[in-house]
């Protein structure tokens, strides 16, 4: 009997990622960054619940005892699924799609059966997207240069986006979510967990991309892409989660619309050197500095500089009612005043004058909390009247909305977390119009007076009736509908012109090149010469624009051009001969017939004919025909080639290429700045046609020139995205990295 060995299977290696090595790189530097912010948020996060716990009322205190138990239970398994679906991301890379998928038919869907989609499903996907596009905000740059120099690396085979590049917040933000999907919590204390995630992980979102690129570039990748290194918020083990931070998230209603000013408290703490005894040297230039005449209640302690104050009797504490009356009373002051200068207010130093006269010379002590939104809104405002991409008459308007707007804070925190505030909104409003005003239109255009009349009448009747707002927005925005309506209008028309220019240029581009391939160079009958560039070249263009280089039509009349530059070559053996006898009749009488369709002129048309048939006869006979050379068309001729300003890769013709219609720009090769919207962007860059506020065309470009104005400083990219929102971003950005320095 035979021994029967068992075969055991060989264990298999681990696959290889088959990524390039400075990707690999990337990918585990990435790997055990974010690993180690998730191990930790994990730690804080149970800390978190269990004081939840403590405070939530009986019915809700099991579920957050719960939610400890499962976070406990499920930890390592979490941990394992998040970190291998961040493997899986870059590993995606390599994948090449399935060439069969393209062709799979969609099921039809049966209208009975749809249900509407789950509340917490909805709820939980509008959270993912807005943690995803709060960390994209302040990285952006850095990760359109990072996705350029890793599709370097993969030599252009993935184009990378959103939706596959491994350091995307919505990939990594995606991948927690998986794993949290599977644990057995309810959808509050799921989305409080991801608000911790988002706090501890994802706030580091511009590093793990900054540590990236720096990867790359000491691995000679791109290394002349350079941009702003984004500097870590904390480093692994730093756990930051408080109780009071999470109390926010979990409360009722108004702690959770509270949270963000929770968090900008707690980033403020650096600011006020409440870590040390001192605060940290602060912008000279920065009226939110906090070393001024006036004091911090702490805990019912004045504080002034960072240090208790030794003669409390000498403190007056002003309430926060004490203040609105303060700040109504500038206001008022602020409504007599009428000056176009951009200045930036010192509004702590205006109180403290104001208190003075009032209550005499002393300390005057504001609420932590007040002098917390007083110092917030004065760095928002600094950052707006800084913005580059409004004219300076529109900043002195917006300028004067930071009293009311500082009013608005006080009494309702929301304003720093709700995206919908309407004040925030008016702003945004506002300042979108007046990205769009032009000073050469002067202070009587139209728009100006629109913008001046909405902030004056902030300015007249705002005290402490928040509707106003509502009012306002509602108009405003009902005008700048209209005006942007009118305006799409005649963009509409001047875009399909340039579209039809565009394409009428390609047309006659693609007629020449396909006649010169088949005439240029060769000794014809002068006949055929004419024929073909002046009569069947019409034919030829007007079917590339009614039917497109690929149809049938296309090439039925370039295989014509083929047979009539065929039938008049000087035949010798006797095949070729027969064959041009039967050929001549079909051939004039298809040339005959396509000139007929696009109604050449007759007469030309049987001149031609006739010719080109005496053409044949002679050949037939043996005879010689008189013949001309034939010159390349101007129009076919490759532009000679000037040493390039930029390389056709460099990351600005990119940038340029995919430029959105609506994006605007400032023109600075004039005497004064001119400011102009894309309209159109045709073909990917072929041609970018910009027009003013009114849709009339100013300016036009390609992909390539407009990046070489950009790089020469000629002209200016305005950024987009709501202002108030991009101010706030900044002001954390500027208060992360004070904390990080300290």
């Amino acid at each position: 009997m035979s021994k029967v060995t068992k075969l055991k299977p060989v264990a298999e290696k681990a696959v290889s990622s088959a990524l390039p090595r400075p990707l690999e790189r990337v990918r585990d530097g990435n790997l055990k960054l974010v690993c180690a912010y998730l191990s930790d948020m994990l730690d804080g996060a149970d800390d978190a619940l269990y004081d939840l716990a403590e405070k939530a009322s009986d019915s809700e205190r099991e579920r957050y005892f719960e939610a400890m138990r499962e976070l406990r239970i499920q930890r390592a398994g979490l941990e394992t699924g998040f970190r291998q679906s961040v493997i899986n991301l870059f590993q995606g890379l390599q994948k090449k799609p399935d060439a069969g998928s393209e062709s799979v038919q969609p099921e039809k869907l049966d209208l009975d059966s749809l249900t509407l989609v789950n509340e917490d499903e909805l709820e939980t996907s509008v959270a993912l997207d807005n943690m995803a596009r709060r960390a994209r905000n302040g990285c952006d740059e850095q990760l359109k240069v990072l996705a350029h120099r890793m599709e370097y690396l993969l030599e252009g085979k993935v184009a990378l986006t959103e939706k596959n590049n491994p350091l995307e917040p919505r990939q990594l933000v995606s991948a927690f979510n998986d794993g949290l999907e599977k644990l057995a919590i309810d959808i509050k204390a799921r989305l409080i967990v991801l608000k911790l995630f988002e706090r501890e992980v994802m706030a580091e979102t511009g590093y793990l991309v900054s540590e990236a690129n720096k990867l790359l570039i000491e691995a000679g990748v791109l290394p002349e892409m350079k941009s702003a290194p984004i500097a870590p918020a904390r480093k692994p083990g730093n756990r930051t989660i408080t109780s009071g931070a999470t109390d926010a998230a979990a409360g009722g209603g108004g702690q959770i619309n509270d949270q963000m000013f929770g968090v900008l408290q707690e980033l403020l703490v650096t600011m006020r050197g409440m870590q040390g005894g001192a605060a940290p040297a602060a912008n000279p230039d920065s009226h939110a500095a906090v070393n001024t005449a006036m004091a911090v209640m702490q805990n019912g302690v004045p504080y002034m500089n960072g240090a208790p104050v030794a003669n409390t009797a000498s403190v007056n504490p002003v309430s926060s009612d004490d203040l609105l009356g303060m700040l109504n009373r500038l206001q008022r002051v602020e409504r007599s005043l009428e000056s176009d200068a951009v200045e930036k207010a010192n509004l702590k130093e205006d109180l403290s004058e104001l208190l003075d006269n009032e209550h005499g010379e002393a300390i005057h002590a504001l609420d932590q909390a007040d002098d917390d939104v007083i110092n917030l809104v004065s760095m928002l405002f600094d950052f707006i009247l800084d913005d580059e991409g409004l004219p300076s008459e529109i900043k002195a308007l917006i300028g004067r909305l930071q009293i009311p707007l500082l009013k608005v804070a006080i009494t309702d925190k929301t304003f720093f977390n709700n995206e919908n505030h309407e004040a925030r909104q008016l702003l945004n409003v506002l300042a979108k119009a007046g990205c769009q005003w032009d000073p050469q239109q002067g202070i009587q255009d139209e728009l100006y007076q629109r913008i001046n009349e909405a902030v004056h009448r902030v300015i007249d009747d705002f005290e402490d009736d928040a509707s106003l707002f509502h009012r306002l927005l509602q108009e405003f925005e009902q005008y700048f509908a209209s005006q942007t309506s009118r305006s799409d209008r005649v963009e509409q028309r001047v875009r399909e012109a340039e579209e039809g220019k565009v394409r009428a240029e390609q047309a006659r581009l693609a007629v020449a090149t396909l006649l010169d391939k088949r005439i240029a160079g060769r000794k014809l009958p002068d006949v055929v010469v004419q024929l073909l560039r002046e009569g069947w070249q019409q034919v030829l263009y007007l079917t590339w624009l009614k039917e497109g280089e690929d149809s049938p039509a296309w090439q039925q009349s370039a295989k014509i051009v083929d047979a009539v530059v065929w039938s008049t070559l000087a035949h010798r053996d006797q095949a070729a001969l027969e064959k041009l006898k039967a050929l001549s009749p079909k051939l004039l009488k298809s040339l005959q017939a396509g000139l007929a369709r696009i109604n050449y002129d007759e007469a030309d048309a049987r001149q031609w004919l006739l010719k080109l048939r005496d053409v044949h006869q002679q050949l037939l006979k043996g005879l010689e025909t008189e013949r001309v050379a034939v010159a390349p068309a101007p129009e076919a001729q490759a532009p000679v080639a000037a040493d390039p300003e930029l390389p056709e890769d460099h990351f600005l013709v990119r940038k340029t290429a995919q430029l959105s219609p609506g994006h605007w720009i400032e023109l600075l090769d004039g005497e004064e700045p001119r400011r102009a919207k894309l309209a159109a962007n045709i073909r990917g860059g072929v041609k970018l046609v910009f027009t003013n506020r009114r849709g009339i065309k100013v300016a036009e470009f390609s992909a390539y020139s407009l990046a070489v104005a950009l790089h020469k400083g000629a002209v200016k990219l305005i950024e987009e995205g709501a202002l108030f929102d991009r101010a706030l971003e900044a002001v954390i950005g500027d208060l992360r990295r004070m904390q990080a320095s300290h």
